[in-house]
């Protein structure tokens, strides 16, 4: 006779279940298909604007892995089936559904999935192109943003709103962010400001800008070119790419003007420069003494945010500016479970309710915000400093008596098991390894000093800087528009003569 097998355990048979449920959920909300060298991963959860679920980044985290060992595809094309958004971000509302009902194991899958996620787009080892059509904000930005070619588009909607809803910049942002042109993206995470079209494009999100309408014709041209060769090297390989997408971009318009202009830049560099201005507090009080509309309404935006999203927001981009990728994610999740778990107080939970999930309420108590500090003053730098530290599974070691089993049987050593950023390929970076976007301040800051490795002792003139930049970047949409406006803010006439171009 046969032995009689044991009955499953109640939780296990509950998380068989629930895995069922998420397959036949999950079948159509990501599509994967072969376009001869292509592999294209379309986002297909129309009814949120594709946020990111945990089931999802289950999904593609693997095909990605099958994709990265595979000699059949040259590169992977992110894109999305709905027309009003690539992505809107990570599912935060059912986090803040999962929290309030004392599921806050599942909230932290949630985190863990999705920075793993960012962390393999950010190191894998063949190019990723995004098709970015839409609201492209949260989680979205993450998918796109730490490849090397992000194709905007008139439709493209970028922002970043986390400090409106309790949160903060993660998905990997805090380390862009903390690096783009003039403290501009220390402006983007505290405002949650959104950039369109062209302005993604010059800001340093988007690397190419083509018509929506063009998209499907680019996938064709990108999923036909030659497969990669052992004589050219991967950099030779991206080119290839780069160039490629440059045959279908449109001419930015004669009219066009970059959403702010030089004295609103000054502004931003000035005021949300953290070595000047440390603290959320001393930014604000930055742009009081400024004085222009321009800067008054920045401190009316921030009066309007989350006091402690604001502050742990401000602290990490500036943690973020001397991390490596790696390090950077690893210590978001951190303050994402932080955050979930209620190490301090926080307005995440709250700000999510009110905001979000009550904003079809008739009844006006259901929106009011009762926030964790009231305002900036009112916050202990130890809670910032506690919400920032540990680890992501000693974060958890101490975990409060809601974190318990989830529906799907997962117990809370599973979740503590779980918490932590793998290290896929082992690639770890403190720049983006390929810039396929367009220059940045600094690279043309360098060239106008002659600090550029060129060994050269004379000035420039802004012919000269124009050339060396359209030569440089081959004639790149946007190239020559982005030297113009920074020569235009940065420099004026040298003592050599009025030709000639002194950084300022």
């Amino acid at each position: 006779m046969f032995a009689q097998s044991k009955p499953p355990s109640i939780a296990i048979a509950k998380r068989r279940l629930f895995q069922l449920n998420s397959i036949l959920r999950m079948s159509t909300d990501v599509r994967f298909h072969v376009d001869n060298k292509a592999r294209v991963i379309s986002l297909n959860r129309s009814a949120k604007l594709n946020a990111l679920s945990t089931d999802m980044c289950h999904q593609i985290v693997p095909r990605l892995l099958e994709y990265s060992k595979s000699d059949s595809n040259n590169l992977i094309v992110l894109r999305s089936d709905e027309p009003r958004a690539f992505c809107s971000g990570g599912d935060v509302v059912q986090c803040a559904k999962d929290n309030l009902a004392g599921q806050i194991a599942r909230s932290v899958e949630f985190f863990t999935a999705e920075y793993n996620l960012n962390y393999l787009l950010a190191t894998f080892n063949k190019p990723i192109v995004s098709l970015v059509n839409g609201i492209v904000m949260g989680g979205g930005v993450g998918l796109s943003v730490h490849g090397p070619f992000r194709v905007v588009c008139e439709t493209t909607r970028f922002a970043m709103p986390e400090t409106n809803i309790g949160f903060f910049p993660d998905v990997g942002t805090s380390f862009w962010l903390s690096r783009l042109d003039g403290n501009l993206g220390y402006y983007l995470a505290l405002t949650g400001d959104e950039l369109h079209g062209f302005d993604s494009l010059i800001a340093g999100f988007g690397t190419h800008y083509v018509p929506s309408h063009r998209f499907d014709a680019l996938l064709q041209r990108l999923a036909n070119i030659e497969q990669f060769k052992e004589d050219k090297s991967p950099k030779e390989f991206y080119s290839m790419v780069d160039q490629a997408i440059e045959d279908f971009v449109e001419p930015i318009p004669q009219d066009y003007k970059f959403k702010f202009s030089p004295e609103e830049l000054n502004t931003i560099e000035a005021a949300f420069d953290p070595k000047a201005n440390p603290s959320v507090e001393s930014v604000i009080s930055a742009l009081e003494a400024d004085g222009s509309d321009f800067a008054l309404k920045i401190v009316e935006t921030l009066q309007s945010k989350s006091p402690i999203s604001l502050k742990v927001a401000y602290e990490l981009l500036q943690r973020s500016a001397k991390s490596k990728i790696y390090e950077a994610i690893s210590n978001e999740l951190v303050l994402a479970n932080n955050m979930m778990t209620g190490v301090e107080p926080n307005d995440f939970n709250e700000r999510i309710l009110k905001n979000l999930i009550n904003r079809k309420s008739t009844n006006p108590e259901d929106k009011i915000i009762k926030p964790a500090f009231k305002t900036l003053q009112d916050i202990p730098d130890e809670v910032v400093d506690n919400l920032l530290k540990g680890s992501a599974a000693s974060t958890l070691a101490k975990p409060s008596s809601s974190l318990k089993e989830g529906e799907d049987g997962t117990s809370e050593s599973d979740v503590l098991a779980n918490a932590r950023i793998n290290q896929f390929f082992g690639v770890n970076y403190d720049q983006y390894p390929y810039n396929h976007g367009l220059p940045t301040q600094l690279e043309i800051e360098n060239y106008v000093t002659g600090n550029d490795n060129s060994n050269r002792q004379y000035s420039v003139t802004r012919d000269e800087v124009l050339k060396y930049f359209d030569i440089k970047y081959k004639d790149k949409l946007g190239v020559s528009f982005k030297v113009q406006n920074v020569l235009d803010r940065k420099t004026k006439s040298s003592d050599y003569g009025e030709q000639y171009l002194q950084w300022i």
